[in-house]
């Protein structure tokens, strides 16, 4: 079960787009044994839907179980892993779901826009109340890989290390599109209520068809003919689930419901699409040069969500503004998942850019 903290109890948090938050409840979860020096500390910043537990005690399984261990990708016996739920979750860090200390209801409609910056802000704020005072790494993979970036420019003499898993440095407009068509399915849901919908009815369909567009963006689609092609139900339904295909996405839907919030998959979604590197600087440029740490980025040429010409464009602006970019580039049937299952291909390099 993870841990939790209360911070920002005495001086409330300033947000990108205006605002306060206080107080914020962290959930976080730790790995490993902190060194006598504190040099051997690595942040993990989960992906969109992920939580603070990345690794659970088996039967139960984290999103990066096969890679948290003794001497796996994240070696546990060299490192000490940090991970927190992101602000505005839904699994144990202060969300729109958490209760409003000014009304002693849930935020709903009221809790604020959230960027990556805030996201970074708090995971600072957590690691200052865990006295660690250096990062021998940060590491992440899709929305994780952005607050990865964002470290390197925040705190540019905090981090040594940045890893950075299946993401570009924005996201691209096809990426946007996506993620409006599942906020609209959404906030067009008839029990969304302006997103007050705690003392009622849930928009389970609305955030259902949300991830089944996502769950498209996930996936390849080699993938799925592979798996399903076009194969059909023995009883399916001529307008819901007739192709087998349809069957997954449907379950993978219903599934997401049991674990998610439709606020927060909002919020979310629009801190992905508003993560611009150069927020609160002149441009682009000078906040990437405050970069110092080494830069690895790992693209998977058939992500449907970053795409590859969109990793290699990032990698270009981080080469112009003088960073030294460690890249690699692979195949991989999982798309755009696959740096959370393709363990053989992430282990070596993962392992590589943590000795640095």
């Amino acid at each position: 079960m993870a841990l939790s903290l209360t911070l920002f109890e005495e001086a409330p948090l300033s947000l990108t787009f205006g605002g306060t938050l206080s107080p914020i409840q962290v959930a976080y979860q730790t790995y490993g044994t902190l060194n006598e020096n504190k040099s051997n500390a690595v942040l993990l910043c989960h992906a969109l839907t992920g939580d603070a537990e990345p690794y659970l005690p088996p039967p139960n399984k984290g999103w990066w179980q096969d890679f948290i261990g003794p001497g796996l990708a994240f070696d546990t016996d060299q490192y000490f892993f940090i991970c927190s739920n992101v602000l505005g979750g839904c699994k144990g860090t202060t969300g729109p779901s958490s209760i409003n200390p000014q009304t002693g209801k849930p935020y709903g409609s009221q809790f604020p826009v959230i960027t990556v910056q805030d996201i970074v802000n708090v995971q600072k704020a957590l690691l200052d109340k865990l006295n660690i005072p250096h990062l021998h790494a940060v590491v992440g993979g899709s929305f994780g890989g952005m607050q990865a970036t964002q470290w390197g420019i925040s705190y540019p003499h905090f981090v040594d290390n940045i890893i950075n898993l299946c993401s570009s440095l924005t996201l691209s407009a096809e990426a946007i599109g996506f993620n409006h068509v599942m906020r609209q399915a959404i906030i067009n849901d008839p029990c969304f209520n302006q997103g007050d919908y705690y003392e009622g009815i849930a928009p389970d369909n609305g955030l259902k068809i949300a991830r089944m567009l996502g769950m498209l963006t996930y996936r390849t689609d080699i993938q799925l003919a592979k798996a399903f092609g076009r194969e059909t139900k023995q009883h399916g339904q001529m307008w819901g689930d007739h192709f087998q295909v349809e069957s997954y996405l449907t379950y993978q839907g219903e599934k997401f419901l049991d674990r998610f919030d439709a606020n927060s998959y909002l919020r979310l979604l629009r801190a992905l699409d508003l993560y611009d590197p150069a927020q609160g600087f002149e441009n682009e440029s000078s906040a990437l040069t405050r970069i110092k740490a080494n830069y690895t980025l790992v693209a998977v040429t058939s992500d449907q969500l970053f795409k590859q010409i969109d990793v290699h464009k990032s990698r270009q602006r981080l080469i112009d503004a003088g960073i030294k970019v460690n890249y690699h580039e692979f195949n991989s049937t999982f798309g755009h998942d696959s740096f959370l299952v393709d363990y053989d291909f992430f282990e070596p390099m993962i392992k590589q850019a943590l000795k640095k």
